[in-house]
């Protein structure tokens, strides 16, 4: 074989080898038969209530005897069609009448009550809990997932390891830990010491005290103090002065700093530490790369995200009943007293703290 037979075998043999591995991709852009979009996975889907939702579903099969055991006020025990065992209360109080050993076997079924559901302290639930009513634990309890119809009630130092919903408010003393998502379709309410990472409900009341309803934002006249610009973007650090009315959305790639009582009807992003002093009234949104600090007794109508953590003090609140927003950061500190309209999500931790 002479050497130009030779390099033609070699380069013939190296342009199969190339496109050999493009074969099926050529193949697919004629026949395209995988087109369809993606099936999404519900389990991890944005919506919060999914796993209420799902566990209605599950309970279904219980429906005939729950209705049964409210108009007798008997209890029912059975297996369910996965063999999950079940106990099906009449009356919520049959548990405290119950002796310590039988209540302590009473965390490994599947607890569901006809109608308002109370149980005893320092006890730990293995399996989910279900009650048509009311519900309300004693101090340091362990839930594994909780869903009420109506009002759920947490005992102090009490956890939830998966996710708890209630139809009316969710109200946790202090100490509990909410380690995967809590929400309600009327108002959560979070004590001091509380720590969390997933909330939403229509309102966020952080701290045992009922937080100060946010002033309304207004648009004022334009003054010597204002400024108005559609974009501004700032290489270095930034302030708009106390007092100051900024129109327009701001970009800062350092620091920023938005003064008492100032008036912003615009987004804002920066690049560095953000602090929003005491006061101010932001009508859009604010996101930030590192820390965010939000002083006491401001406004915020839009998203708060920072991609490190968020610190919000006492009188602040963020959205409001008729437009909710998002609080989100790996890790979210806000003082008693602050209040969010929508969704507080801390991907690590979320802590209210008490009162400075």
């Amino acid at each position: 074989m002479n050497a130009f037979l030779s390099v033609a075998a070699l380069c013939l043999l190296t342009g199969i080898l190339f496109v050999l591995p493009l074969l099926p991709a050529f193949r697919e852009m004629q026949l395209s038969s995988d087109a369809a979009p993606l099936n999404v996975i519900q389990q991890h889907a944005g919506e919060i209530r999914y796993f209420a939702d799902s566990f209605r579903t599950y309970l279904q099969p219980l429906d005939a005897i729950l209705q049964e055991c409210a108009s007798s006020a008997h209890s029912v025990s059975g297996v369910m069609p996965d063999g999950t065992e079940y106990l099906v209360l009449g009356s919520g109080n049959d548990i405290l009448a119950l002796p310590l050993g039988k209540r302590d076997q009473l965390g490994h079924v599947l607890l569901a009550s006809a109608g308002d559901l109370t149980v005893s302290a320092n006890s730990i639930f293995s399996r989910d809990i279900y009650a048509r009513g009311r519900f309300v634990g004693g101090p340091n309890n362990q839930y594994r997932a909780l869903l009420a119809e109506y009002e759920v009630h947490l005992g102090q130092g009490s956890s939830i390891m998966r996710w708890v919903h209630a139809g009316g408010e969710l109200s946790a003393e202090s100490a509990c830990q909410i380690y995967g998502r809590a929400s309600s379709d009327r108002r959560i309410r979070l004590a001091t010491g509380c720590t969390f990472l997933r909330l939403n409900a229509p309102g966020i009341q952080f701290g045992d005290s009922p937080a100060n309803p946010a002033p309304p934002i207004h648009e004022s006249s334009p003054s010597p103090s204002s400024i108005t610009s559609d974009l501004s973007l700032h290489d270095g650090d930034f302030e708009i002065h106390p007092e100051e009315v900024f129109r327009g959305d701001l970009v800062v790639r350092g620091r920023l700093r938005i003064g008492s009582r100032s008036r912003v009807y615009g987004r804002i992003k920066s690049g560095k530490e953000m602090v929003v002093e005491s006061g101010a009234q932001i009508a859009g949104s604010l996101i930030c790369a590192t820390k965010l600090l939000i002083g006491p007794d401001c406004t915020i109508r839009g998203p708060v995200i920072s991609e490190r953590e968020v610190h919000i003090e006492a009188g602040t609140s963020c959205g409001t009943a008729d437009a909710p927003t998002t609080v989100s950061a790996p890790r979210i500190d806000v003082r008693a007293g602050v209040v969010v309209f929508g969704s507080a999500w801390a991907r690590e931790h979320g802590e209210v703290l008490a009162s400075s």
